[in-house]
């Protein structure tokens, strides 16, 4: 089973930001995912409109897809445009859930109102019934990460209250695999919880990285994660399309 992830689309009202969205989509066509996640970050302004475009281009992948928002997205508009699709009643918190072929597919809001971190505990109370709710292997998304990165700057914003999200997934035995997230526009790989955790690279201009106060120049095209998911193991590739 493929689930393909993409994140931080920023889109502006520009050509260019909807242009590099259609360059991973595009790219994604060919290998006809069984599902997309898109790890928040969708919109930063012009949103009735930059939402409703970058709908309609997901909507053209003829894929299951599942989207949570990030810390620069208008909850309000983002239901007005969504909501049909998840069952969303309220602006917070816009969590989703679905089974897509043998993967239980769990996105969480972990953002905060005016807030660039964020913070897992509003929402796993919601996690824990979704978790208790299905015995199937479950992948979950978000937009901001729990774990450190190590990339200079770039920690002051995490989701705050990792330990209880780790002790929440803790609960569950096997059942999760991972936690990917977007937020940091750079892929990385580590561990959380004791699980295989990831970053998606964004569909957005990529960050320098800055590690240990030691800079680079070079500036990555727009990416995604691939996550394959076979024989109890989940393998994610990282893709750039340049």
């Amino acid at each position: 089973m493929i689930v393909a992830q993409i994140s931080d689309i920023h889109a502006d009202g520009s050509d260019l930001a909807l242009e590099r969205l259609d360059s991973v989509l595009g790219w994604l066509r060919r290998l006809k995912p069984d599902a997309l996640i898109v790890s928040g970050d969708l919109v930063e302004a012009d949103f009735a409109n930059g939402y409703r475009e970058v709908r309609d281009r997901l909507e053209r992948l003829a894929c299951p897809y599942l989207v949570v928002p990030g810390n620069v997205d208008e909850h309000g508009e983002m239901r007005r445009v969504f909501g049909d699709r998840f069952g969303w009643n309220s602006d917070r918190p816009l969590n989703v859930a679905a089974h897509v072929g043998d993967l239980h597919l769990i996105g969480l809001d972990v953002t905060v109102e005016n807030a660039h971190h964020g913070d897992a505990t509003p929402v796993l109370g919601w996690l824990a019934d979704a978790l208790a709710s299905s015995q199937a292997p479950a992948l979950i998304f978000q937009h901001q990460h729990p774990f450190p990165t190590g990339i200079d700057g770039k920690d002051r914003n995490v989701c705050l209250n990792g330990d209880g999200l780790a002790a929440t997934l803790a609960t569950t035995g096997t059942r999760v695999l991972g936690l990917t997230c977007g937020h940091v526009h750079r892929p990385l790989f580590t561990r959380f919880a004791g699980r295989q955790a990831t970053m998606a690279p964004s569909v957005a201009r990529a960050n320098r990285l800055k590690l240990d106060g030691r800079d680079s120049d070079i500036v990555d095209p727009p990416g995604m994660l691939i996550h394959h998911y076979a024989e109890d193991r989940l393998v994610s590739h990282v893709v750039m399309v340049g």
